[in-house]
């Protein structure tokens, strides 16, 4: 460079230069800048648009939704959300599920969605979005799809809680049968059986009527509480037909699509890439986008019981549905009085409201008149999912988990949702019973 051109320049840039580039010619200097800049651009690209690369450095990682925001949060208090975060990665660092998503409301309102961790072991897998990870609910689907469906039916007359099974189903009658009531059903009554090692049949309809035709009850109707996966996927049988169309389809134009509910659906298939796995195939391959459940799985997929997948996003949507009196954002879904009726424990059947499980305050039972105070409602999923609700403060909790993939620790997935419930809802451990939902479902 001249001396004349050299002086004109000012020292701090002469410096830089001479430091960065103290042997290159002028129009390597240039060609250096911009690989540099395109090296750092690159590198900045990765970090914000690949969310594997992003999170590469983080043990366990913490996202909130992009639904969050800072009006929303300021509903709850950061003691709470940090504190219920930590409940969730402490399950995660100890081994109990690779990740999961949580959400936390009051009422219509949801206060906060978040993803913890990651679908799967290893932090080359994907972090948990609360917006867009797709789980497996399992009997979730008991409440958020054939209990919602049975609800809107009643509103609309045309389903009876007291209505015989076999008016809905007339292949499903002989021995006892015959008296068992859509009620029954709901409440775990019915004396069918938990579940079926096998049913017979070369394709899921011929086993679906099979099941339909030839179950067999083991206890009278009405005489004892018998958590029924079998009594579910009658119960489906039943939705379709009164509804006159497939319980999805029934599903997605009254609930889904009015909620819009855009994360929610049955069986969307090993190809879903947003789904989180829960199970591996024989030759080590996650085994995601299918139904957990093997019975619903032999029947096709798509059944009262099971079969149901979704995001917390979604998920939260139905809780503040069902803590907000059946209606979110002016659209109503089922009657306040019929959603106060199907939450509250029933005569006779222990800790079961219809579809929903019930809980006391006082610790106990609920006795032939009730609780005197319900504590809370909802129901768990075997795949580590859960919904519970308090029908007084209206806060609702969301956890959606995949534990039943390849677990490094003892399952503790109870006493994760009772701390959560306890910490939102500011009740103390000793006030929580254990859920009695087989924790097989």
């Amino acid at each position: 460079m001249p001396a004349d051109e050299e002086r004109t320049r000012k020292p701090l840039e002469i410096r830089i230069e001479r430091f960065f580039f103290p042997r290159f010619k002028r129009w390597h200097r240039y060609a250096a800048v911009v690989l540099l800049a395109g090296v750092l651009l690159s590198a900045t690209y990765s970090f914000f648009v690949f969310p594997r690369l992003r999170y590469l450095f983080t043990a366990v990682p913490v996202i909130p939704s992009a639904h969050d925001t800072a009006a929303v949060v300021a509903g709850l208090s950061p003691e709470v959300l940090s504190g219920a975060e930590a409940i969730v990665s402490g399950e995660v660092n100890r081994g109990g599920f690779p990740g999961g998503a949580l959400a936390i409301g009051e009422g219509g309102r949801t206060l906060a969605e978040v993803g913890i961790g990651r679908t799967e072991w290893g932090r080359l897998s994907d972090p948990v979005d609360a917006d867009g990870t797709v789980y497996d609910l399992a009997s979730l689907t008991k409440v958020m799809g054939t209990t919602t469906a049975v609800m809107i039916l009643v509103d609309d007359g045309r389903l009876r809680l007291d209505d015989r099974v076999a008016r809905w189903v007339p292949e499903f009658h002989g021995e006892g049968r015959d008296s068992v009531t859509v009620r029954q059903l709901l409440t775990h009554t019915s004396g069918l059986p938990a579940g079926m090692a096998e049913v017979p049949g070369a394709t899921p309809e011929q086993r679906l009527a099979h099941l339909l035709s030839d179950v067999r009850l083991i206890d009278r109707p009405g005489a004892s509480v018998l958590y029924s996966d079998v009594g579910f996927i009658v119960l489906g049988e039943v939705v379709a037909r009164a509804a006159g169309e497939p319980l999805p389809a029934f599903l997605r134009r009254r609930v889904w699509t009015p909620l819009r509910m855009t994360g929610t659906r049955f069986r969307p298939g090993q190809g879903c890439d947003a789904c989180a796995p829960t199970l591996t195939l024989e030759d080590g391959t996650p085994f995601a986008g299918e139904t957990n459940d093997p019975l619903s799985r032999e029947l096709g997929g798509i059944t009262g019981n099971a079969g149901l997948f979704s995001t917390v996003h979604d998920v939260g949507r139905y809780a503040a549905l069902i803590a907000g009196g059946g209606a979110l954002d002016g659209v109503r879904i089922v009657q306040d009085s019929t959603l106060r009726l199907f939450t509250r424990a029933q005569p006779g059947t222990g800790t079961r409201g219809l579809g929903f499980e019930v809980f006391c305050e006082e610790g106990t039972v609920p006795d032939r008149d009730g609780c005197k105070l319900p504590y809370a409602f909802g129901h768990t999923g075997y795949t580590g999912t859960s919904l519970w609700i308090d029908p007084r403060s209206r806060r609702w909790v969301v956890l959606l988990t995949n534990r039943t993939y390849l677990p490094r620790a003892s399952n503790r997935i109870q006493a994760v949702r009772r701390q959560l419930f306890n910490l939102v809802v500011g009740y103390t451990a000793d006030q929580v019973r254990e859920d009695t939902t087989d924790v097989g479902r």
